[in-house]
């Protein structure tokens, strides 16, 4: 699989006010990467260096198996950065989506990759637009639009799904997917819906104050520690071991597994509760159940046609003790 990125060591301070810690990280190419996590955990930070916006203050990251310290200019032609509040220029929509092939001297067939740009995000109608009197959704896509038009490698994106309504975050969620499995591009966005990040993308990075965590942070409880059994107050869950005293364990929605009767198998976590929610996540299913706690479970449509659930349905939730992601 090719590699993107390849982060070691990497710090990077404000101050004094740590932002980034990594030890090593690896961004895959051709892939979809979400970064999540609380606000302030470093997510901007991250993406500004991978943007080469900002330079990191310790360690080294490679781009495409090269070391940064050497063609910093040659890259940034590589890579786009869609800002989570895009500044639009004076002048048209046009106009906006005409600067950055002007700056990059793509002056070929100017009408055509404008055109183009402008359907796959289908905003074609308002190329004549005055950029800056558009909406905040409408000036979100004109600026993805003014991104993808120099054909970039890498796509970041800091929260995109931010200012958008329903339709509009279905319609990005679609052109995320349709952008790096059809013209093999890759892509990372932030965004501070967790479930929706793990739903569209291949790969999940997961940050507490700047630092990778090995968890997507749903199913996050805090409790105590007792003999292997983590306590939250209104469950006890089985741990894979009882070595330290953690006060957070996060459970993978992907490795829960729903059922409509009690399991007799290897899961020591089961618990019976009532179906809560249900809802579409970029082509798979979020199911909300509350057993004690409120479980997050993502599932396949096929899985979700099988179970034969409903509101209101009593069922079981089931996974490993080994799913549980202790810190």
């Amino acid at each position: 699989m090719s590699i993107a990125y390849q982060l070691n060591n990497i710090g990077f301070c404000y101050g004094k006010a740590e932002a980034l810690s990594i030890d090593k990280l690896t961004i895959n190419a051709n892939k979809i990467t979400a970064l999540i996590g609380p606000n302030g955990c470093g997510k901007s930070t991250l993406l500004n260096l991978l943007a080469f916006l900002q330079k990191n203050q310790q360690g080294q990251i490679s781009f495409f198996s090269e070391p940064t310290t050497r063609q910093v200019n040659s890259f940034i032609k590589r890579v786009a950065f869609l800002p989570q509040k895009p500044y639009m220029l004076r002048g048209s929509v046009t106009d906006n989506l005409r600067k950055p092939l002007k700056f990059h001297h793509l002056k070929h067939d100017q009408a055509a990759q404008i055109q183009a740009a402008l359907e796959q995000l289908d905003i074609a109608h308002l190329s004549q637009k005055q950029a800056k009197s558009l909406s905040g959704g409408e000036q979100q896509k004109v600026a993805l639009a003014r991104a993808i038009i120099t054909n970039p490698d890498v796509l970041l994106m800091d929260e995109p799904f931010s200012y958008l309504d329903h339709n509009s975050e279905q319609l990005l969620e679609y052109f995320i997917q349709r952008y790096v499995k059809q013209q093999n591009k890759t892509i990372v966005f932030s965004t501070h819906n967790r479930l929706q990040g793990i739903a569209i993308a291949d790969d999940v990075i997961s940050l507490i104050k700047g630092r990778v965590v090995k968890t997507a942070l749903i199913n996050l409880f805090q409790g105590s520690v007792n003999k292997q059994l983590f306590n939250t107050g209104k469950i006890q869950i089985m741990l894979a071991d009882n070595t330290e005293e953690y006060q957070h364990v996060s459970i993978d929605p992907n490795e829960i597994v729903l059922s409509t009767t009690a399991l007799v198998s290897s899961m020591r976590n089961q618990y019976h509760g009532r179906v809560t929610a249900i809802a579409d996540e970029a082509g798979k299913i979020r199911v909300s159940v509350l057993a004690g706690e409120l479980f997050q479970v993502i599932i396949t449509m096929n899985a979700f046609k099988e179970l034969n659930i409903s509101l209101g349905d009593q069922l079981w939730v089931n996974f490993k003790s080994n799913s549980v992601f202790m810190f």
